[in-house]
C-alpha cells in the first residue's frame, strides 16, 4: 500500500515547517503527533493508528521500529522502581516493611509500563523524527 505524507497547503492543519526539538518532545510527552500536534493517535490505549489523521505522517517506518519506545518505557519503569525502592526504604528506615514494599514495587512494575506505553510511543516518534530530519525532509 502506498503511503503518502501530505505536505503544506493541503488544508490538513500542518504548516509544512519542521517543529523544534522542544516542540516535538512536548507533543510526544502529551501523546500528540510530533509534526502537527494532532491528539487522536490511539484507537485503544495500546493500539496506535498507522497514520496521523491530520497531517498523514506514517508512524511505523519498518519492522522493529517500536523497539526505541520499548527502551524508553523500560528506562522510565526502571527509574520509577529505583525511586520507589529508595523512597520506601528512606521513609521507613530502620524497620523497612519488606513484604509491603515488595508488593507496592510489583504493582508499579506491572502498571507503569502499561500506563506509560502511549507516551513512550509518541515520544519515540518525536525523537526519531527529529534525529532523522537532520539528513532528510521531516517525514
Amino acid at each position: 500500500m502506498l503511503r503518502t505524507n501530505h505536505g503544506a497547503g493541503t488544508g490538513n492543519g500542518w504548516t509544512g515547517r519542521k517543529p523544534s526539538l522542544v516542540t516535538g518532545l512536548r507533543r510526544g510527552v502529551l501523546g500528540r503527533c510530533p509534526r502537527c500536534g494532532c491528539g487522536e493517535l490511539f484507537n485503544r490505549w495500546v493500539t496506535m493508528v498507522d497514520d496521523c489523521p491530520r497531517c498523514g505522517m506514517h508512524f511505523e517506518r519498518s519492522q522493529g521500529y517500536w523497539l526505541g519506545s520499548m527502551v524508553i518505557n523500560l528506562g522510565v519503569t526502571f527509574g520509577v522502581f529505583v525511586v520507589a525502592l529508595v523512597g520506601g526504604m528512606v521513609l521507613t528506615w530502620p524497620d523497612v516493611p519488606w513484604a509491603a514494599l515488595t508488593a507496592v514495587l510489583v504493582g508499579l512494575m506491572i502498571a507503569v509500563p502499561f500506563v506509560f506505553n502511549p507516551i513512550a510511543r509518541t515520544l519515540w516518534v518525536a525523537l526519531e523524527r527529529h534525529v532523522r530530519s537532520r539528513s532528510e525532509p521531516y517525514m
